[in-house]
């Protein structure tokens, strides 16, 4: 699933998905070498990516963001570098992970490594080593191989409707989140169609769905809420805009709209959704003065109507 994270990646001044080598790391939490433990992993994420925000919601969520550290990456690329993050834009070190940049725990990992680092990405402070990029496996694995760390009672995966949360995600991870990317690289009118198409009948049958549920499995909040809260804050702001997916906006499907809202008040989902990070990263793009169109943020996006009750 992390190579997957083609919305992150496009840079409108080339109008393609970067060509750049990436390495999947998918280790999980049941290996011999690969345990639960408080104060040994740190979470690399980015609050303007779709793929990175569920993981780090899911922390939050959950009270592990006291036992697993995190840090966020600038939104802004550097000029020439751009298959690389790094933690602060005047390039200072991390002071956890005492790096200036992601690649840097990429080649402690794969010496010699040059390809492309990526987020969300997990790393194990016993070696300063990735122990995962895969966005499917962490939000997994945090949901259900960490509850036994979780004391505030939230179950994101209960285990009498795991199977159907499982289905769901992958719904809303194949229709929704993955659609904004694969458009992007689009050589038909067919194509686009089909993925649009796909997109918004999507929309409109969790639409219904949550016309008499507060959350996709009624009462009970579960990862399935979280994947599916990203894609809907940068719908309106970015997809409806650079993706062509512009049939309808977020608030033309008022029980998502309601929903999204509603889910946007939970101090996790809130204090983990940075707009202004959203804007630099999907049109701003690197740290250079903006001089194209491409690069320029829409005009009147009113960011005011989320505080609405």
């Amino acid at each position: 699933m992390a190579n997957e994270n083609l919305a992150c990646e496009w840079h409108p001044q080339t109008n393609k998905i970067e060509e750049v080598e990436s390495i999947s790391i998918d280790r999980h939490f049941n290996d011999t070498d690969l345990k639960v433990e408080s104060d040994r992993y740190h979470l690399v994420w980015g609050a303007f990516c779709p793929w990175a925000t569920p993981v780090k919601i899911e922390l939050s969520l959950l009270g592990l963001d006291n036992q697993i550290s995190s840090s966020n990456v600038d939104s802004l690329r550097r000029q020439g570098r751009g298959a690389d993050w790094f933690y602060h834009a005047d390039g200072a070190v991390d002071q956890i992970l005492k790096t200036t940049k992601l690649s840097e725990s990429y080649e402690k990992t794969q010496p010699g490594y040059t390809g492309k680092a990526g987020v969300p990405t997990l790393i194990d402070l016993n070696n300063g080593e990735v122990v995962s990029n895969n966005f499917d496996t962490l939000t997994n694995e945090f949901a259900e191989n960490w509850q036994t760390q979780v004391t505030n009672g939230i179950d994101l995966s209960p285990k009498d409707i795991r199977e159907e949360v499982h289905v769901l995600d992958q719904v809303i991870v194949e229709k929704i989140a993955q659609a904004p990317g694969k458009i992007l690289q689009v050589s038909s009118q067919d194509e686009y169609n089909q993925l649009a198409n796909d997109f918004f009948d999507t929309l409109a049958e969790l639409n219904q769905r949550l016309e008499t549920r507060k959350y996709l499995f009624g009462d009970r909040l579960t990862q399935s809420d979280v994947r599916l809260f990203v894609s809907l804050v940068r719908f309106d702001i970015v997809y409806y805009y650079q993706n062509k997916l512009s049939a309808k906006r977020l608030i033309d499907f008022v029980n998502l709209w309601e929903y999204a809202k509603r889910l946007y008040q939970i101090p996790a989902f809130k204090q983990n959704t940075d707009f202004d990070a959203i804007f630099d990263h999907f049109y701003r793009i690197d740290e250079s003065e903006v001089e194209t169109f491409e690069r320029v943020v829409p005009f009147g996006i009113d960011l005011a109507k989320w505080e609405e009750a």
